[in-house]
């Protein structure tokens, strides 16, 4: 078998074409002798700190880690006494030119804006990938990435933990089984942002000796390392620090994708998955001030939903952030009225409410893990029914509950469909970032998921797509 080798220039240039066209590379998963490959994946994780760091610890369970990247030493320093035996690099693109032939499957844990080169090279070279949410944080790029990674026959995972465990499939089977008569609204909301976002101004100060800045901003165009200043309202953020690297990147559209891209992909999933996957037609969006650079310090968005036969037109609103001194949550539902509901309500900084005609689902948490009934009446109705199996279980479990990084391995090795697929992560990705497209628009939109286009109005769609790339990282 040739030695798969690609040069960095044949690279981006195979990139950029294969979600138009198949591209044929040798499938590695056999040996060069053509015998059944060994039980372990080798591995290669982009981006081990942070997030990086437990996805790249849980994807080497029974597998080896031999390919590492990081844009930042210190982080690079650590994940080598972890994983003693691996390549290092701070360049993702080396990496692949170096590794290509010896790696079987590449998580991508980094920032937003990285996601879509950094797997768009892996499934190139049909190498399973697994992405953080939200996928990417363009439209445009989620579906392109969704398309390539088809196109190459790979195994794909977007890390939204929730969707493999038990208690989204359970709310669903209720939702769908009348527990609560019809579904007539849905209610979501965060305490993100975390970090500080708004009205912030850059300050060019000096790079850290550790970070590898160019390769940090990757596809987006060269500037000088920055810092920002502190708004009065994040003065409590101040230990998340004043740079972008390596956690405030989220509040900047260029890098991330707000509160919706960091909890969207968790707290909205059991909405997508509950609707049956329905993309909105319009959203409301209602904001404080934003600028043109970073993502606001609150919103109300509201997703109309068309009528189905699975259910009628409905509304699905998300709050995040805080508002005027206050979490910005919606109101409880009136079947939470009781002190137990009150209660559950008012200690719940993420959470989703699933209100029908007879009774609300209610989670208190981002994943939907273990949702819960009311009034409590109802909720005893359900159990009962569940134990009598007049409600059933209909949806299909996950084989690694909690663990998408080993559902994903376990898929690749032993066949099956991952819970959140790109088939299905892609849509929710795209559900979730046109509640972004309002808000960067600063106006309702009324949104084509056929043209993949904002109808009534064309400002909006500038925000569809990435304005450039930088061509040495990722050619258009």
């Amino acid at each position: 078998m040739a030695k798969a080798h690609l040069n960095r220039r044949r690279f981006i240039s195979t990139t950029s074409g294969l979600a138009g066209g198949a591209f044929f590379v040798p499938n590695i998963l056999r040996s060069q002798n053509g015998e059944a490959p060994s039980n372990k994946l080798r591995i290669a994780s982009i981006g081990v700190g942070g997030k990086g760091e437990s996805d790249s610890n849980a994807a080497s369970d029974g597998n080896d880690i031999v390919a590492i990247v990081d844009v930042d030493q210190n982080t690079l320093n650590k994940a080598k006494q972890k994983y003693a035996g691996a390549e290092v690099f701070t360049d993702y693109r080396k990496m692949f030119e170096a590794m290509g032939d010896k790696i079987d499957a590449v998580t991508v844990s980094t920032p937003d804006h990285t996601h879509f080169p950094a797997a768009m090279m892996a499934v190139a070279l049909k190498k399973h990938v697994m992405v953080q949410k939200p996928m990417c944080n363009y439209i445009a790029e989620v579906r392109q990435l969704h398309q390539a990674a088809k196109a190459a026959g790979v195994v794909t995972q977007m890390g939204n933990q929730g969707r493999t465990m038990e208690g989204q499939r359970r709310a669903k089977e209720w939702i769908d089984q009348g527990a609560i008569g019809t579904l007539k609204e849905i209610r979501l909301w965060t305490n993100r942002p975390i970090w500080p976002q708004g009205l912030l101004k850059k300050q060019v100060v000096p790079q850290p000796e550790n970070l590898n800045w160019d390769n940090w901003l990757g596809v987006e165009p060269s500037e000088p390392y920055f810092e920002f200043d502190l708004s009065p309202e994040d003065a409590n953020k101040a230990k998340k620090g004043k740079s972008v690297h390596p956690f405030n990147w989220r509040g900047w559209w260029s890098y991330g994708s707000g509160a919706l891209g960091d909890m969207g992909c968790h707290i909205m999933d059991a909405t997508f998955s509950i609707l049956h996957q329905a993309i909105p037609v319009k959203i409301e969006v209602e904001t404080s001030p934003i600028s043109d650079t970073c993502a606001p310090v609150w919103s109300i968005l509201k997703y109309h939903i068309a009528a189905t036969d699975k259910h009628p037109a409905l509304v699905v609103s998300w709050h995040d952030g805080i508002k005027d001194g206050k979490p910005n949550k919606p109101e409880p539902s009136e079947f939470m009225n009781s002190e137990l509901g009150q209660k559950a309500f008012s200690k719940a900084g993420s959470g989703m409410m699933f209100i029908g005609t007879d009774g609300v689902v209610f989670e208190g948490e981002a994943y939907c893990s273990s949702p819960s009934i009311y009034p409590e009446a109802k909720f005893m109705e359900v159990k009962q029914a569940m134990t009598a199996g007049t409600i059933k279980k209909t949806e299909t479990r996950s084989p690694k509950p909690g663990e998408p990084q080993k559902e994903w391995t376990h898929v690749i090795k032993n066949g099956g469909t991952t819970s959140s697929n790109f088939d299905y992560a892609a849509p929710l990705a795209e559900f979730v970032l046109l509640g972004n497209l309002a808000i960067r628009s600063r106006q309702t939109i009324v949104w084509d998921k056929e043209k993949m286009k904002v109808t009534n109005a064309e400002a909006p769609n500038q925000f569809i797509k990435r304005p450039s790339y930088r061509p040495e990282w990722y050619k258009a």
